[in-house]
């Protein structure tokens, strides 16, 4: 995941829980990630057209949800995008600035339903696609690792900010305030928010960016063409109850028109809140279904 990760709880929290909770995002970013070969998830990729395998239940979990999301947007989230990631030269982990512009010729085609998942961790391969989790396997983690440490560690309050993304619960007597960082400068803050429990997801066209060449490219992708997105979006935050649907959320802030975002989280969240920033354009606060 190459991120920094901060946990905030109350005073006198048990330590032992450290060691689980470092183990989890480890195991996350080790076998989720395709820049790391030899994974569960490089196992997956590697398949032949036909041939199913067994995973961790915690894989087979994420991916299940991250294909659930796939249809609830009709494929503009999509996970099966890793051949176009790579084709638009995001094969490196970050940073980096410039990719040779001969490496990658031939383009992909988007495959609609590239793998099948048949229950008991079970996962077939139908098609010539690859899966890449990218920013949503870090929100399923941290949602997954707040929802232990509410239940199990500390229910009184805490948080979890893994590179921006946070997840934050209290029984009611802690508020958060979360900032908004400024689209150039992340030490800069722009607005913030207030919240007791929930999420809370931020994404940015301008960092995860680099030359192909002399094209300039990001890492958001349009799941339904596989193309970089073109859009006068810079950033976009957006909290909900659940990270996972944050995650989503701000990535659909690049794709989809004012009243369509409007109606699809009218839809898919009962409260959710967002802040857009545009080129030339002061960003403000949207509300759904918060007073």
């Amino acid at each position: 995941m190459n991120t920094e990760f901060y946990i905030a709880m109350p005073k006198g929290v048990h330590f032992l829980w450290k060691e689980k909770a470092n183990k989890w995002l480890q195991y996350v970013a080790k076998e989720w990630s395709r820049f790391q070969p030899n994974n569960e998830l490089s196992q997956l990729n590697d398949l032949k057209i036909g041939e199913t395998l067994c995973i961790n239940s915690m894989l087979y979990d994420c991916l299940v949800q991250a294909d659930t999301y796939f249809e609830l947007t009709h494929g503009l989230f999509s996970p099966y995008l890793k051949l176009q990631m790579e084709q638009h030269g995001y094969n490196l982990s970050f940073p980096f600035v410039t990719i040779k512009s001969n490496i990658y010729q031939n383009n992909s085609l988007v495959v609609e339903k590239p793998f099948q998942f048949l229950g008991n961790q079970q996962v077939m391969k139908v098609a010539e696609q690859e899966i890449d989790l990218g920013g949503f396997a870090k929100g399923y983690a941290i949602e997954k690792l707040a929802k232990w440490l509410e239940e199990k560690i500390a229910p009184d309050f805490g948080l979890i900010d893994g590179g921006g993304d946070m997840q934050m619960w209290s029984a009611g007597e802690k508020t958060w305030t979360i900032g908004v960082a400024d689209v150039w400068n992340i030490n800069k803050e722009i607005s913030s928010i207030k919240m007791k429990t929930g999420a809370i997801a931020t994404s940015n066209r301008v960092f995860r960016s680099w030359m192909l060449g002399t094209t300039k490219k990001h890492h958001l992708l349009n799941g339904q063409t596989g193309e970089v997105v073109e859009t006068n979006v810079l950033q976009a935050s957006v909290a909900t109850p659940s990270l996972c649907d944050a995650e989503v959320g701000a990535k659909l802030c690049f794709l989809l028109e004012e009243a369509e975002l409007q109606q699809w989280f009218e839809k898919n969240c009962m409260k959710s809140a967002r802040f857009i920033v545009k080129e030339g354009q002061t960003a403000t606060w949207r509300m759904t279904g918060v007073n």
